[in-house]
């Protein structure tokens, strides 16, 4: 009775919550009927978004409406004078299908899901000072380090996987506070320089969420069949003897994330080299079985519970270093207007799970070498073509149990399911526009090793100059224990209206 009146007094702020944030978009909206200027000094721009998403297979652990999400974004500029600018940039959301939908699921995961998840209203907020040669960006922002639809390069930023790939990388990011320095000795030359006091981590869906991972769901499982310390008293109460400690790192100078990245040209040939040190933006799991549950909290009863062991989730100091390369072919011929793009990264240390299928036993530091070159072409006038071919290579396949001899093999982190040590993925992207293009159509097709993948063909309509129609179907498909496998019963159609101003 106590948990039932605690969800209900849960569900009632949440409304509440609901009610305000409606209550401020009908006070926001007026300013979007107004041009995208406030005096000489204050520009403005934004939109506003309904996105609903249906289930279309048989899948019965989720019901046939996934999301019916209303999004307010807007971005200010002010300008302070000739050198300094600030920008303010705020977006909510909130999900009437946690409201519309009354199930247990969905339930327990909307204070994470159903709305604007604690800070993160605030996608950036900084100030900027440019010069001729020295740039300066001081506050919450993003930093976008490669050119990939799967990151390589692109490591700086935690991200959003909660609805895994589907939206966009931009919006996937999850913006930290810091300080962004940029200095360019000559022209087309220039060395970034970051200071990252802030750490936040990437995020999953929470469990029975429509897009949590395998991995996830099943240890969430193995919790709630297990008694479990929930209380440390006293007295104690008990409810699982698995307990899961959380560790983030410190807030302190020396657990800051530092990166560096010199961009140049040589002719035609954009260039970069990059280096990036802090710790990983996704915990791993950890088990110390020599550490007793019970050294922490008090012991049970006699006979009541028996504790295996201590598991945490952590994040380790990591180490990247790497490049990229960007050229586009102008001399006239078959390949003029081919765009060539790669990255390769080396991470030193990166925590790796090993084990046998669908059991995590160990996880250890792991070298790892990721590459990816794409190619990409204009064909028959507006028909853009991108093609992409990446690899993920581990310095080992298996790893040895020193304190039993066994031998396990390398993971997947989401689903536990036994991964190569080399995993090949190709993608191959198709734009094109008709009716001057107000008709936008394109189609993504990721596919890896093992037969694994998605297809997410959409397509854009303008209807006005500011009112945008996206209509977008999600497949997946592999077996269970892959990536994209673990959602081949999730199938979405997908339908957008965004306003914009």
């Amino acid at each position: 009775m106590v948990e039932e009146q605690k969800r209900k007094n849960g569900k009632r702020n949440l409304r509440g919550c609901k009610m305000r944030k409606i209550l401020f978009l009908l006070f926001i909206f007026p300013l979007s009927v107004f041009a995208g200027q406030i005096g000489d000094d204050v520009e403005y721009s934004g939109y506003i978004k309904n996105e609903v998403w249906f289930r279309t297979n048989t899948d019965t652990s989720h019901q046939f409406l996934t999301s019916f999400k209303n999004t307010f974004d807007i971005g200010i500029e002010y300008k302070i004078n000739d050198d300094w600018t600030f920008f303010f940039h705020p977006r909510y959301f909130y999900d009437f299908a946690y409201d519309i939908r009354d199930d247990d699921v969905f339930d327990r995961n909307q204070e994470i899901m159903g709305h604007t998840y604690q800070d993160e209203w605030l996608r950036d907020c900084y100030f900027d000072y440019i010069s001729d040669n020295l740039d300066l960006r001081l506050g919450k922002q993003q930093v976008v380090w490669g050119q990939m639809d799967v990151p390589i390069l692109d490591r700086v930023m935690p991200i959003d996987l909660t609805n895994w790939f589907l939206p966009d990388l931009a919006d996937m990011r999850i913006p930290l506070w810091m300080v962004k320095l940029e200095y360019s000795p000559w022209v087309n030359s220039t060395i970034q320089a970051l200071f990252i006091p802030d750490f936040e981590a990437s995020r999953v869906a929470p469990p029975g969420a429509p897009f949590s991972f395998a991995a996830y769901n099943a240890f969430y499982d193995l919790q709630q069949s297990l008694p479990q310390i929930v209380d440390p008293g006293p007295p104690p109460v008990y409810l699982n003897n698995i307990f899961v400690d959380s560790k983030t790192p410190p807030g302190q100078f020396e657990n800051s994330t530092f990166g560096l990245r010199w961009r140049s040209m040589i002719e035609d040939l954009e260039y970069t080299l990059n280096w990036l040190y802090g710790y990983s933006t996704s915990a791993y799991l950890y088990t110390d079985p020599t550490v007793s549950v019970f050294s922490i909290f008090p012991p049970p009863p006699p006979g009541e519970v028996n504790s295996d062991g201590y598991r945490s989730r952590r994040h380790k100091r990591i180490q990247m270093a790497g490049f990229s390369f960007a050229k586009t072919l102008v001399n006239p011929g078959p390949f003029e207007g081919l765009t060539l793009k790669g990255e390769f990264a080396y991470i030193h240390d990166e925590p790796t799970y090993y084990g046998t299928s669908g059991s995590r036993e160990m996880t250890r530091a792991s070298d790892k070498y990721n590459w990816g070159f794409a190619l990409e072409k204009n064909i028959v006038t507006n028909w853009l073509v991108n093609f992409q071919f990446l690899q993920f290579i581990a310095d080992r396949r298996t790893m040895i149990d020193p304190s039993t001899g066994i031998s396990y093999r390398i993971l997947d982190t989401s689903t536990y399911g036994v991964i190569d040590k080399i995993e090949n993925v190709y993608v191959v992207k198709i734009m094109t526009d008709f009716m001057h293009e107000r008709l936008k159509p394109e189609i993504t097709i990721v596919y890896q090793d093992d037969n694994q993948g998605r297809i997410v063909p959409k397509v854009v309509y303008e209807l006005r100059d500011n009112i945008w129609l996206k209509l977008g179907y999600a497949h997946f498909f592999g077996r269970p224990d892959s990536s994209n496998g673990q959602f081949r019963n999730r199938d979405l159609l997908m339908f957008e209206v965004k306003y914009t101003f």
